[in-house]
């Protein structure tokens, strides 16, 4: 029996990086299935009007997405807002411009740094809504999320959306 244990090893070895290879998420991956969530969470169905309901939801989510004390800029905000708190104020209102909005962010190419500790994922992000009034609208700009590894999971942790129209936005 002790002649096969070298051999038992090697078979499990080989499995287990095979298992590491094939089946376990990259850091892209993780990535990608992080902004998934963000899609999901920040999307407005018809009849979805309750803002607290949407409020707690909405918080709920972001705490698993954004850092406490997330940047962001977007052009359309007068001021100059950051925190996640701001950001599940503005998402939970949504659904007082539209009557349903989705944000599709699958276009978007990740980067990560060699330490595998930051990320930048950027590219056109598509808005599809429709308003109360029965508008459709559909807004394409350019972003650009910064994403750092904390306690081994990836959280956001600036984001910036380009002008109406065009101009890139700062990394």
């Amino acid at each position: 029996m002790r002649r096969w244990l070298p051999h038992i090893g090697i078979v499990a070895g080989l499995c287990l990086a095979i298992y590491a290879l094939f089946f376990s998420s990259s850091d892209e991956d993780e990535i990608r299935d992080l902004l998934d969530q963000l899609e999901k969470s920040s999307a407005v169905r018809a009849g979805n009007t309750n803002i607290v309901v949407r409020a707690a939801h909405v918080k709920k989510q972001f705490s698993e997405i954004f850092i406490k004390d997330v940047s962001f800029r977007i052009p359309e905000l007068t001021q100059a807002p950051s925190g996640r708190r701001e950001l599940v104020g503005l998402a939970a209102n949504a659904p007082q411009l539209y009557r349903t909005a989705s944000v599709d962010l699958s276009g978007l190419t990740v980067e990560v740094d060699d330490a595998a500790v930051s990320a930048v994922a950027y590219g056109q992000a598509t808005l599809t809504a429709s308003r109360h009034s029965g508008e459709l609208e559909r807004d394409d700009r350019t972003v650009s999320l910064r994403l750092d590894k904390i306690e081994g999971d990836w959280r956001i942790v600036g984001v910036s959306v380009s002008t109406k129209g065009g101009a890139n936005p700062e990394s």
